[in-house]
């Protein structure tokens, strides 16, 4: 049986137990783990392997760029001049861009869609881009409500809408 420390507090008396030996151990292993993983990687140094967040963050960027940048471009030049986008950009457009650019598109709130002058530009790239990351003067941003898909759309229904009135 363990000693008892020497003390007591209302008839209740301490133990000199140990810790059990499992505790222990898994103590050890944790900080092996500890010691091992600040080794291998970044903290306040470089790391034995040279990796960091940064990096992996521009290696991402890179294959995506790669992976999106010719699909991206391709699928809206096919898409400016297809029946079907544009029927699926007027939808969208009737249902998230009506109540800031009207109806016909004349403007109101939001510029107007179908005269040749365009604010933010005229291509293609920049029509999707101006939808995707909206714009300083109150165009809210569509990236995350829409997609890429439906923003080709509703900006093959904004071009063919261009220098109609």
């Amino acid at each position: 049986m363990p000693e008892k420390i020497g003390h007591s507090i209302d008839g209740i008396e301490e133990y000199d137990n140990p810790i059990p030996a499992w505790l222990m151990w898994l103590l050890y292993v944790t900080i092996a783990f500890a010691i091992a993983y600040w080794v291998l990687y970044p903290g306040f140094w470089k790391g034995a392997t040279g990796w960091s967040q940064a990096g992996m963050y521009e290696n991402e960027v890179k294959e995506a760029s790669k992976k999106y940048a010719s699909a991206a471009s391709a699928d809206l030049s096919a898409i400016i001049h297809d029946p079907s986008a544009i029927a699926r950009g007027q939808e969208i457009f009737a249902q998230n861009c009506m109540p800031c650019h009207g109806a016909d598109a004349t403007g109101g709130i939001g510029p107007n869609l179908t005269d040749n002058a365009w604010l933010y530009g005229g291509t293609p790239e920049e029509v999707v881009h101006t939808i995707t990351n909206g714009t300083a003067k109150g165009m809210p941003t569509w990236k995350s409500q829409l997609g890429p898909k439906k923003i080709a759309d509703a900006a093959s229904y904004v071009l063919s809408l261009n220098k109609t009135k």
